[in-house]
């Protein structure tokens, strides 16, 4: 008797395929776009810093162009993939629908690479695209307030604390939007303070402290690590403080302000009793990111007591605690749990390959690359420019995993199942 075996799934890259979940689209533009940006700050920083290249402007002051795609563009990208897969799944709500996570998609792809086209075209053209990303913003933050509320379930403590940092970040886009359009410097540092602290550290505090103790649950037999449910509501109230402390400077404020967060998660993390983890690859390469947010606020307080003793006006270290956040602790994370839903979401297991270890561990040295250049600068004042060389790392890393992880993200699951 003749029996009809199942077909294999079609092996195949496609646009069905690619865009048959969210995380896929997301997180694979979110790295290609990585590169370019990197890249072309690099390049704008080689023509301003050294001989190699005659020096040329941006029609948005550097800096705040540099912010507007590293934040708003970039970790957008990867906050849409990662949330839009699994906020839902949080608060047992029906997946976002193809159709919205498509608009969404489409709006911040098309904004964010707008914005870096208007840099030597018009600055015009890089203020619609701070708005085609605001309506990208706007979508995703409807979208998954739609389906907390339809749960009914409001006590799940990470949810309203990701919605308030993602409606933080529409005020930050807006706030780039207005200093934009009307070059007002207040604006443009509002979405600047605003960016970095309540929505950007906020989203990531919440998925980390939901995330991080769960991957290590299930790579440990038995480990059952707890969490403060006094944190996440404590990081709601302090970190729009801080974005106030440092647009209307405040060094005071801003010095309580980091120690607190600084103790809150060294206690998070002690609650959570990680060195008792097993950890494979994949995990280190997350504590790691943690670890940089850690050392972040450790320089943040540092340099605010030695101002207050001093009578400093500048942080000593120029911008080494910033860019330990954003490159080591937010970029290692982009890296990390970006292959983990890449690689769990292809039904081809989580076990990492050399080329993706040799990746996870080389950006750690990028990440030293962009902020001992600015310690070092403290007595070496010449170094302290130099940190943008990164650049070219982060651009090599990423590239890397766009070739690695292509196939998992544009190719059908191996297990056949749909996303």
């Amino acid at each position: 008797m003749n029996q009809t075996l199942p077909k294999p799934p079609e092996a195949r890259a496609s646009w069905r395929s690619f865009s048959a979940a969210p995380h896929r689209l997301f997180l694979w533009n979110g790295a290609l776009y990585g590169v370019v940006v990197t890249l072309l700050w690099t390049v704008q920083q080689v023509s301003l810093h050294t001989t190699l290249l005659a020096p040329f402007s941006w029609t948005v002051p550097p800096p705040m162009a540099h912010g507007v795609m590293m934040v708003y563009g970039l970790l957008g990208f990867y906050l849409f993939g990662f949330l839009l897969t699994a906020f839902p799944r949080w608060v047992g709500g029906e997946p976002v629908s193809r159709g919205v996570y498509l608009a969404a998609w489409g709006c911040h792809t098309f904004g964010a690479h707008l914005f870096w086209v208007g840099l030597f075209v018009s600055h015009w053209l890089s203020v619609a695209g701070v708005v085609s990303m605001l309506v990208a913003y706007g979508i995703m933050l409807f979208a998954l307030a739609r389906a907390w509320k339809r749960t009914g379930d409001f006590a799940r403590g990470q949810a309203p604390a990701v919605l308030l940092g993602l409606a933080m970040g529409c005020a930050g886009l807006l706030a780039a939007g207005h200093g934009l359009a009307l070059w007002n410097s207040d604006s443009l540092s509002a979405a600047r303070w605003i960016g970095v602290y309540p929505f950007a550290l906020l989203v990531v505090l919440a998925v980390v402290r939901r995330m991080l103790p769960f991957f290590t649950a299930t790579v440990t037999p038995g480990h059952e690590p707890r969490r403060a449910a006094w944190s996440l509501p404590l990081f709601c109230a302090v970190l729009p403080l801080r974005a106030l402390a440092g647009w209307w400077p405040w060094p005071g404020l801003a010095l309580a302000l980091d120690a607190i967060l600084l103790a809150t998660l060294l206690w998070e993390l002690a609650l959570w009793r990680f060195w008792r983890a097993n950890f494979p690859h994949l995990l280190v390469v997350l504590y790691l990111a943690l670890g940089w947010i850690v050392l972040s606020l450790a320089l943040s307080v540092g340099e605010g007591l030695y101002m207050a003793i001093d009578g400093g006006l500048a942080p000593p270290f120029r911008n080494a605690a910033l860019h330990a956040l954003a490159v080591g602790g937010f970029g290692g994370l982009m890296l990390g749990i970006s292959t983990r839903v890449s690689l769990g979401h292809s039904g081809r297991g989580l076990a990492t390959d050399r080329l993706l270890n040799v990746i996870f561990y080389t950006f750690q040295l990028v990440v030293l690359a962009r902020i001992v250049p600015e310690v070092v600068g403290y007595w070496r004042p010449a170094w302290s420019v130099h940190g943008f060389w990164s650049g070219l790392g982060w651009a090599a890393v990423f590239g890397l995993w766009l070739v690695r992880m292509t196939p998992s993200l544009m190719r059908p699951r191996a297990d056949g199942r749909e996303g």
